[in-house]
């Protein structure tokens, strides 16, 4: 049996969380699909958040993950609709989520996005659809 690290183990709990048990074996799931599944959902509350401060992105983001638990840290870069760069970074605060439910918002995350060299979203708490 591997020993997983803390840094595995987060996305882990957030994902066995939101998605049925069956993607979730016994020892916690593949640590390399779970990783692509939380940059996934970040990237597109990402989008979403973008969208709503109407700054569209073209392509989608493209989102990195470093840290672990409330040291998790998630940056996205991608294209606004009229080619200016957007970058996002989600800082987790206080019990991190990912809820793919009725669309994919992250919350338990301090988020700040920047369209050029100008912030267009500053929130803490709920980012993505339904927030």
């Amino acid at each position: 049996m591997r020993k997983r690290t803390a840094r595995t183990v987060l996305p882990v709990a957030l994902l066995c969380g939101t998605f049925a048990l069956a993607a979730c074996g016994e020892d916690g799931g593949n640590n390399e699909l779970t990783g692509a599944a939380v940059r996934t959902a970040a990237a597109q509350a990402g989008e979403a958040a973008f969208e709503q401060a109407g700054h569209p992105i073209d392509g989608g983001l493209d989102c990195a993950d470093e840290g672990s638990g409330e040291n998790l840290r998630i940056t996205c870069d991608g294209k606004t609709r009229d080619g200016q760069d957007a970058r996002m970074t989600a800082t987790a605060d206080r019990n991190p989520e990912i809820n793919t439910g009725d669309g994919v918002r992250i919350e338990g995350f301090e988020v700040v996005g920047t369209v050029g060299n100008n912030q267009v979203i500053k929130k803490k708490g709920c980012v993505g659809v339904g927030c």
